[in-house]
């Protein structure tokens, strides 16, 4: 309830605030300032001892990134125009730290869209330098701007599109937390304030019409609504997972708008016009990392997706067990380690359940999926590192074991444990049911194949489940 209250206080507080900008003269306008980042920082300040330590990082960054701004503002107050290069570079660190803010939410809320976020934040930094290179380089050539201040200003206007480019991406594919419309509000807001002051004085902190100071007004007003709205604690979770495709239409889109300022610049230089060799050096400073997490980012996709789909045809899908196709490749590879150790090795038993059928009838498939399931980890618990336990279809199991030369230990080992496992009643549907199994074991001697083993086992199973019902 104090945070839906402050809302109308700093809605409030940014139209005064806006009509003053309107009717203040230019050195009364930067006290102004003062207050309109306030607005921001106070509801971040507030906000940082109701939040569990692990969440606090992104909105303490966002906090330094404000007290920059208020240094800012602060710096041309007292120094006057002479301060403007320092309050740039002010403006241009706190930006970054918003960056690093936004990074952190994205990384937070966004994590399942890492992809599509990389894709708009590199098309948002190729905008951006299409936009200097077209509109802003100019302006400062007009105005005579030193090349270090150029640089500056290039990284602020390159950092505010790749902030916006990323809380945009977030916003539209996760439309469930206002704060997320609230922030990219906010960062377009600064953003097209900077290009306004940029190409009408040559700065961002420069003294200029009053209208141009009112256009950053509304941005603080958002950022404080977006810490006081009370989606704000849900940037913690994650976020919603649009499909990652990196289709080939999508990938001439990201190629054309990287490739668009270079071009530009390249273009200016053939017409005998100054090139801009910043812009080309910082954005590739910029894009080069990002590519390469998108590049790693899809590598990663590609080696889960192609994981999953060898899980899915190697194991069973209800038990998570080997299946029967992994089983033979298993046993066929311990066989043949068994012949060039020149020493039997291999035991195999094959287990079919008795009474699971009874089960399935009367309590239903879902019961006896959940049978099959709770036997196949109590009889997996136990086993050593070795061995292995596959399904082998329906209710039977396969057990395979290498021990050379401890062939029978290992078979009553394993004989034992799959008795000892089934010995203790399963709950289901409120019942307790007991089940146990006929046991086929077979031990190698060294000359059958994969499927003359298993042949044998099953038969041997059967012959035990004939002697139990004898």
């Amino acid at each position: 309830m104090i945070r839906i209250r402050g809302v109308p206080a700093v809605v409030g507080a940014g139209v005064v605030l806006t009509a003053a900008m309107l009717v203040t003269p230019a050195t009364g306008r930067r006290v102004l300032f003062v207050l309109v980042t306030l607005c921001a920082l106070l509801p971040v300040l507030g906000i940082l001892p109701r939040l569990p330590r692990g969440q606090r990082l992104p909105w303490v960054l966002l906090g330094v990134a404000l007290g920059l701004v208020l240094a800012n503002n602060l710096t041309v107050l007292i120094g006057g125009d002479a301060a403007v290069p320092l309050a740039d570079l002010l403006v241009s660190v706190g930006n970054a730290h918003m960056l690093a803010a936004a990074v952190l939410l994205v990384l937070r809320r966004g994590r399942s869209d890492i992809g599509g976020v990389l894709d708009v934040t590199l098309v948002s930094l190729g905008a951006g330098g299409l936009l200097w290179t077209t509109v802003l380089l100019p302006r400062l050539r007009d105005f005579a701007v030193p090349v270090d201040q150029q640089i500056v200003l290039l990284a602020t206007v390159l950092l505010l599109f790749g902030v916006l480019g990323a809380m945009t991406r977030l916003w539209l594919a996760d439309g469930r937390a206002p704060v997320l419309k609230y922030f990219a509000a906010a960062v377009a807001g600064l953003l097209a304030a900077d290009i306004a002051m940029i190409t009408a004085t040559g700065a961002t902190a420069s003294q200029a019409a009053a209208w141009y100071d009112a256009i950053y007004v509304p941005s603080y007003v958002f950022l404080g609504l977006a810490v006081l709205d009370p989606s704000a604690s849900s940037l913690a979770r994650p976020g919603h997972a649009p499909q990652d495709t990196l289709s080939t239409g999508r990938l001439l889109f990201l190629g054309g708008a990287l490739g668009l300022a270079p071009c530009v610049a390249g273009i200016r230089e053939i017409a005998g016009l100054q090139g801009d060799g910043v812009l080309l050096a910082l954005q590739s400073l910029l894009v080069v990392p990002l590519v390469m997490l998108r590049i790693g980012w899809l590598g990663r996709q590609r080696e889960r997706a192609e994981r999953r789909l060898r899980h899915q045809a190697t194991h069973d899908l209800l038990t998570g067990l080997p299946n029967r196709a992994e089983l033979w490749s298993r046993l066929d590879a311990a066989l043949d380690a068994e012949r060039r150790a020149g020493r039997p090795g291999v035991v195999l038993l094959f287990c079919d359940l008795n009474g699971f059928k009874a089960v399935n009838d009367r309590l239903g498939h879902l019961a006896g999926d959940r049978l099959l399931t709770e036997v196949a980890a109590r009889i997996r618990a136990g086993l050593r590192a070795g061995d292995t336990l596959a399904r082998y279809g329906g209710d039977e199991f396969v057990l395979l074991c290498e021990e050379p030369g401890a062939q029978e230990e290992a078979a009553d080992r394993l004989a034992g444990h799959v008795h000892d496992a089934l010995g203790v009643p399963v709950t289901l549907s409120g019942e307790q049911v007991t089940v146990s199994a006929s046991v086929g074991v077979v031990l190698s001697a060294g000359g059958a194949g994969a499927d003359e083993l298993i042949r044998r086992a099953d038969e041997r199973m059967y012959a035990h489940k004939a002697a139990r019902s004898a």
